[in-house]
């Protein structure tokens, strides 16, 4: 699979190809000037930089540190690459086509092809001295924490290997240089689930998008390779006709001579402005995936939530002395660590941007090199209670500018929880029938939108037909057609605004299970009698246990994750459904639209939550708090003014529906 993705990526980067203009000179530009080999971005090697300290405020001592450490220099996934650079080159050397420079590259891609030796993604040597270093450079800086504090050290990785290993040669050189040190080693799969949370497909794909877009207007130079490489750069080109192709097997080389030691810097191959471009392209997908990027920070920035609350949980089991540790070191990957110091908000690395203001200043190798690492060292003082926080992103003192200083990079730790509990909307939104603007309401593209789109949820009403079809859609009756006094088959045969037919619930899951993150929010119609609701009760709990869906990829055609309670939500006007649901689906959160009941009242009756249109809340704001207090979920329909919206976020209802899912993304992350 990941031999079909490389060649897949060099078909995407074959663009206009003409003699390259002029680079602008931006901060990018001239950070790959000074230092050529920062152009692997991601592959990129620790830069060892000297260590400053500010004083810390009077009286104040680091005792506990809080580590997240990406994995150090590994192999990457260029296989094909590197064998494709050998293979074409020694080609050409058999027809006397190589210049002294295309020798030498032939001869370094066989070296490079030789130790990778096909294990993708393993450690190499180099990254294990990374993390000794880092250790050993930690423990001299802090020799407080380590000599003068508790001997215990907690540390867990991810389960890949390549992170493990990581952690032992961290770990190892500080009990190297401290045997007295007593340490915790683990890794595991639930540790994995917050240590390594990256990216969703909603992500990528809105990156994708926005890529495709940009690729289009990038010029490369086609002529310099030739050149450079070959005695006859026209015999060249009948060897190797796709030259951008050609130089991105160059660039994969180039980027991991670094964890494999090669000492040249193999980007000289190349035209300096296709490896500014390379690199653009490798960071862009990484920024706006990871980061808090214009384009995405809204649907990114939550996903580090967990991984954040476990580091302030740590760090407050620790000064409130129910846990005695020196340090806890989490051990893991680059996306997520991008993910946890963009919520942070430390300066430079979570500037939102646009793509291209992206690929004009942010500066990617310096962010997220291989051992990349975020390092809180908290001080403590004997005369005050108050606890001081400093950030070392890459070991370099790295300011928190939404919060103010005590002094220099020292924050009070209460000001750095205050800030990351709210850094994020409580809030979530639930696109009311898909997101259907320019759509149709309650047909499947409605629902695909709403899931490209980011939604916490997507809304869909069901029916049921007189011989017992579930189907979606929000009126009883199309035209004077009365769904549930209907076969299915007259039902079938009426269309959407948007061409689709009525999509039965089969269908409109089959979508469904094509995202892991949007939830389904299914509306169940009252019926004519309890008999007939009790059989759309039915229908649709088999509806979360479906065979694989055709033409949906393996992994999501078990819909495993979709009948998980946290994946599902049922609402209705029915107060009978909602008592049967919440009887037959225990665990599953189930909604009552009508408004007319307390909370009290529903919860009485086993139902967890309310979704009440917005103007109940008006009436009934102590609601609200009412239904939390009893564990409750609350929802608020449809809303859609910015008063409104406003009002409910206000009150602190758990989830908004909405036909404007953009203005409610807006206000509720206005900044």
């Amino acid at each position: 699979m990941k031999r079909f993705l490389t060649w897949a990526l060099l078909a995407l980067f074959s663009g206009t190809a003409v003699a390259q203009t002029s680079i602008p000179e931006t901060p990018v530009v001239r950070f790959l000037r000074e230092n050529p080999r920062r152009a692997a971005f991601n592959t990129h090697s620790y830069e060892f930089l000297p260590i400053q300290d500010t004083p810390a405020p009077k009286g104040y001592k680091p005792f506990y540190i809080s580590h997240y450490g990406r994995h150090g220099s590994r192999s990457d996934w260029g296989g094909p690459q590197y064998r494709l650079v050998r293979d074409l080159l020694a080609k050409a050397n058999g027809q006397h086509l190589l210049t002294p420079a295309g020798d030498s590259l032939m001869h370094e891609a066989a070296v490079i092809y030789e130790l990778h030796n096909g294990m993708d993604g393993r450690l190499t040597p180099r990254g294990v001295r990374e993390h000794a270093q880092l250790a050993e450079r930690m423990y001299h800086r802090f020799p407080e924490v380590f000599k003068k504090g508790c001997k215990h050290i907690r540390a867990v990785s991810s389960t890949t290997p390549r992170c493990i290993v990581s952690m032992n040669g961290f770990t190892g050189r500080l009990m190297s240089l401290q045997p007295d040190l007593d340490f915790d080693l683990d890794t595991g799969e639930k540790y994995y689930a917050y240590i390594a949370r990256g990216e969703n497909s909603t992500l990528t794909a809105r990156t994708n998008k926005a890529l495709a877009e940009y690729r289009k207007t990038i010029e490369w130079d086609t002529e310099t390779v030739y050149r450079t490489l070959f005695t006859d750069p026209a015999e060249a080109r009948k060897l190797i006709p796709d030259a951008v192709a050609f130089q991105n097997a160059i660039y994969d080389c180039a980027r991991v001579s670094d964890p494999f030691d090669i000492p040249d810097n193999m980007f000289r191959y190349l035209p300096f402005g296709n490896v500014v471009k390379f690199h653009e392209l490798n960071f862009l997908s990484a920024y706006l995936n990871q980061c808090d990027s214009k384009l995405n920070g809204e649907i990114r920035l939550p996903r580090a939530q967990e991984l954040v609350d476990t580091l302030i949980s740590q760090a407050d089991a620790v000064i409130s002395g129910k846990v005695r540790k020196a340090a806890d070191l989490c051990f893991g990957h680059d996306w997520p660590y991008l993910g946890l110091v963009c919520y942070l908000g430390l300066e430079g690395v979570s500037e939102r941007y646009t793509l291209e203001e992206a690929a004009a200043n942010w500066l990617p190798s310096w962010f997220c090199p291989f051992a990349a690492n975020l390092q809180m060292i908290f001080y403590r003082c004997k005369k005050s209670d108050e606890i001081l926080v400093k950030f070392l992103m890459n070991e370099r003192e790295t300011k928190l500018p939404a919060l103010e200083a005590v002094q220099g990079p020292y924050y009070r730790w209460n000001d750095v929880k205050a800030w990351c509990e709210n850094r994020i909307p409580k809030t979530q939104i639930v696109a009311h029938r898909g997101y259907w603007e320019g759509n149709a309401q309650n047909s499947i593209a409605s629902l695909r939108k709403a899931q490209e789109f980011g939604c916490w949820g997507s809304e869909f009403d069901i029916h049921l037909t007189a011989d017992g079809v579930p189907v979606i859609h929000h009126d009883r009756t199309i035209g004077e057609l009365d769904i549930q006094g209907s076969a299915f088959e007259d039902v079938r045969v009426n269309r959407l605004a948007n061409g689709e037919p009525i999509p039965t619930l089969a269908e409109y899951m089959a979508q469904v299970a094509r995202s892991r993150e949007c939830m389904a929010v299914l509306e169940l119609k009252p019926q004519t009698t309890t008999e007939r609701e009790d059989e759309l009760i039915e229908k649709c709990l088999q509806a979360l246990q479906p065979a694989p869906p055709r033409n949906v990829p393996p992994e999501f055609a078990a819909f495993a994750r979709r009948q998980e309670p946290t994946k599902v939500v049922f609402i209705s006007f029915s107060h009978h459904i909602c008592k049967e649901l919440a009887r037959k689906a225990p665990g599953y959160t189930v909604q009552y639209l009508k408004g007319d009941l307390s909370p009290a009242q529903l919860h009485a009756d086993g139902i967890n939550g309310i979704d009440y249109n917005f103007s109940v809340f008006y009436k009934h704001p102590e609601w609200v708090k009412e239904a939390h207090d009893l564990g409750m979920t609350v929802n608020a329909w449809t809303v859609d003014d910015r008063k409104d919206i406003e009002a409910m976020r206000d009150l602190g209802v758990d989830q908004i529906t909405t036909n404007n899912p953009a203005l409610v993304r807006e206000i509720l992350w206005e900044r």
